[in-house]
């Protein structure tokens, strides 16, 4: 036993040595490095200057984040090594990046690498950058919301309807289909300018974007952790892709390279709604210009779209909730898929029976007409339907709660701006 702990003692003791040894012979890239005053907390996002003699243009930044544990039993210290920085700008004398969002409060090591190796120039401290523990509520101008507001993203403060700008486009530029993987604090959306549609995803801890150059899309399906993409592939057939906002994400649905459209249908038809994911399929809505919205349900399985009877609509919105399901004498919950169904009369929504390939009985119904739906979902016993609707005199939001099977106004009616809303963190 004395032997073996001798054994540790200088295994530890030589792997200090070795340490202490790398850090004495850390490569030298560039001199002269100033850093940001040590008293400065950044925010995640904020832009973080590091002055120096010698950077390179293939130069990159890697970031070593360490976070501070509360009363973990085993553990004071959290961390996450080789993070990519996001770059801003770089001259041979200064290079700039923001600061990390999605971590705890952290002291932050700046790396510089090249070639393969890293040289440290120096520590910053950074705020809390993590998703928040409630829903955060944001509403979506674009080109659909038939207003001279701007085309932007905005926060909708829950139970108050305060209203913060988030972000503004520019150039044409707009942004639409936004959905959120419950958090990734980002938002996945369509960014469209000229007729192109890319897919962009908007980081709500950094306040910056990031593209995925995957060719034309169409619109996004969504439920509770996975985002899959429609993208045209020609003009008689479209392919699915699946999509992560975030690194950590894991999808169960498979990519498809080409599902043939329904005769006479083309893909935009697709593009006014996001569609939704339940079990092996996705249930899109069509819009056949002519006064009826149509139904369409991809089989992922069988890698087919199929279209059902066009109804006589103003819109077609799919949803999903999760239902009760009994299963060996347990309660459980499944995720479904349904529609809002929106006439003259006002909207009523119903749930998609995957069996029957047809719409069950309206289990609520609402006089306004509604434009965009987010789902709420923080436990099986917290369901709600955030539904942002045309009334009578003006635009409101309303929630209707599915376990409760009432509707109740937490936002303060007013004119809204949105053609689209949608709840993240």
């Amino acid at each position: 036993m004395k032997k073996i702990h001798l054994f540790l003692l200088l295994g530890l003791l030589l792997a200090a040595c070795d340490k202490d040894k790398d850090k004495d012979e850390q490569p030298i890239f560039v001199t002269d490095i100033v850093m940001p005053d040590p008293g400065i907390e950044f925010t995640p996002g904020d832009k973080v200057t590091i002055k120096a003699q010698g950077f390179q243009t293939d130069d990159d930044i890697m970031l070593d984040i360490r976070c501070p544990l509360v009363d973990h039993p085993l553990f004071d210290e959290g961390y996450a090594r080789g993070v990519s920085a996001v770059i801003t700008e770089k001259t041979a004398t200064s290079i700039t990046l923001l600061a990390p969002g999605h971590y705890p409060a952290s002291t932050t090591e700046v790396f510089l690498r090249r070639s393969g190796e890293m040289m440290s120039l120096g520590k910053i401290a950074v705020k809390d950058g993590q998703s928040p523990e409630e829903f955060q509520l944001y509403g979506i101008v674009n080109s659909k919301s038939n207003t001279d507001y701007p085309y932007s993203i905005e926060h909708i403060e829950r139970g108050t309807g305060k209203i913060t700008r988030v972000e503004q486009f520019t150039d044409g530029k707009e942004f639409s289909c936004a959905v959120n993987i419950s958090g990734s604090l980002t938002l996945c959306g369509i960014q469209s300018q000229g007729g192109n549609r890319n897919i962009a995803n908007y980081d709500l801890s950094m306040n910056y974007w990031k593209w995925a150059e995957l060719g034309q899309t169409v619109t996004l399906c969504t439920s509770y952790n996975n985002i899959v993409a429609i993208q045209e592939v020609d003009p008689n057939h479209v392919s699915t892709h699946v999509v992560s906002s975030w690194a950590n994400t894991r999808s169960d649905y498979p990519a498809i390279p080409s599902i043939k459209l329904p005769d006479g249908m083309k893909s935009e038809a697709l593009a006014r709604y996001t569609g939704v994911i339940t079990g092996s399929n996705l249930l899109l809505s069509a819009d056949n210009g002519n006064g009826t919205f149509s139904p369409v349900v991809v089989d992922l399985g069988k890698h087919s779209m199929h279209a059902l009877a066009p109804l006589q609509s103003t819109a077609l919105i799919p949803f999903w909730i999760m239902v009760p399901v009994e299963d060996a004498g347990s309660m459980k919950y499944t995720l479904s898929g349904g529609y809002a169904v929106v006439t003259d009369s006002g909207t009523e929504f119903r749930l998609w029976n995957t069996t029957t390939m047809s719409m069950a009985e309206p289990f609520a119904t609402s006089p306004d007409y509604a434009c965009s739906i987010a789902t709420h979902m923080k436990d099986a016993n917290t369901q709600e339907l955030y539904v942002l609707s045309t009334g009578r005199s003006d635009q409101m939001i309303g929630v209707y709660d599915i376990l409760k099977k009432e509707w109740n106004l937490r936002l303060f009616p007013g004119v809204y701006p949105y053609s689209e809303i949608v709840l993240a963190r």
